[in-house]
């Protein structure tokens, strides 16, 4: 039985993503990197549950589905330009900024319950390469601030920026940052 919220709570309800033709597994794959429970009917839509054993299907949960045509015509012309044309040098500053400054990118964020969760999260990402070869090269941490760091903006929590070109909520040519954070008692 799916449930929803109060109707006098106020909360994030969901995100949603794009992936890429053939992207879909890879998708999976990083919901499964960050933690979350899959929910995937074979439908248009693959859901990530982001508290596991959750049972509302229909809040706090990134949902993904692929780019339309449209949007892939846009996406292949654009990542055109970007590499071979007049907006690769702006790109490239606007890519090397976001690296520098994750904090300042176009993101959302994803708090873990523990310090420990989140390393866990942070360390399979690391290692990649051992267990979900897919996704070389499509996800890396941008950054990892924990309270007193250089470069945190709070002592509040710790803060980690995941780009991936896999998803986006928005277009795909640029990436996206997902924060993932816990927050200090």
């Amino acid at each position: 039985m799916t449930t929803t919220a109060p109707p006098t709570v106020r909360a994030l309800n969901h995100v949603e993503l794009v992936y890429a033709p053939g992207d879909r597994a890879r998708a999976r794959a990083l919901f499964e990197l960050l933690g979350f429970e899959i929910r995937d009917s074979g439908g248009p839509f693959l859901t990530g549950m982001i508290a596991t054993g959750q049972q509302d299907f229909a809040n706090n949960a990134l949902y993904a589905s692929e780019v339309t045509p449209e949007q892939w015509a846009l996406e292949q012309a654009l990542r055109a330009a970007l590499t071979d044309g007049p907006l690769t040098g702006p790109a490239a500053g606007y890519l090397d900024d976001l690296a520098a400054h994750p904090q300042r990118s176009c993101h959302f964020g994803i708090r873990y319950p523990t310090a420990a969760d989140l390393d866990a999260v942070l360390d399979r990402i690391a290692t990649v390469a051992d267990h979900t070869p897919d996704l070389v090269g499509r996800v890396s941490v941008s950054g990892v601030f924990r309270p007193g760091d250089p470069g945190s903006y709070t002592d509040m929590m710790t803060q980690a920026f995941v780009r991936t070109d896999v998803i986006a909520s928005g277009l795909l040519a640029f990436g996206q940052h997902i924060e993932l954070q816990w927050q200090v008692p």
